[in-house]
């Protein structure tokens, strides 16, 4: 019998799955070994998972390393829109022809921390993950500020700035 779901329903209903298992994997390992522990493991996960899925993305494509902003943030633009365009609202400025600030507006892991009330102590494994992808798409970066609490739920703005080094 073929599916009666469309390829948006079925890749809406995978991500939406994901990010179930994502928060259910969190809360486990908070109530197991404490919060401290499950966003030090959050964001290192975040990061590998995201080097896996950046090199599986790019060898799908048969994309080259990025050799200049436009084509980073080309390819990092369409990984947002396979991998969960309604899960972040965001903006990009470039700043030069290195650097560039993202504006989280809205953000999925914000709002889920919140409403598991332990927004006071998550830290954002968001940002981690788009490090992955810069770590497989063969880049040096900084991030500054570095990652740490949510910024939201400081009452901050979710700016990020990012400097790449293109070789």
């Amino acid at each position: 019998m073929p599916s009666r779901l469309s390829m948006d329903m079925q890749k809406d209903l995978l991500v939406k799955g994901w990010m179930s298992h994502d928060a259910r994997w969190f809360m486990a390992v908070a109530e197991r070994f404490g919060i401290e522990e499950a966003d030090r493991l959050n964001q290192k996960v975040c990061r590998e998972l995201g080097g896996v899925e950046m090199k599986r993305f790019m060898k799908a494509l048969s994309l080259s390393l990025p050799k200049n902003m436009d084509e980073h943030l080309a390819m990092n633009k369409e990984a947002i829109s396979l991998y969960g365009p309604d899960l972040i609202d965001y903006e990009i400025k470039v700043l030069d022809r290195q650097s560039y600030e993202m504006h989280i507006k809205r953000c999925f892991a914000h709002e889920n921390v919140v409403k598991a009330g332990i927004k006071d102590q998550y830290k954002c494994g968001i940002l981690a993950r788009v490090q992955g992808w810069i770590d497989a798409q063969g880049l040096k970066h900084e991030l500054i500020p570095p990652l740490g609490r949510c910024m939201k739920v400081q009452g901050k703005e979710c700016r990020y700035t990012l400097r790449l080094r293109f070789d």
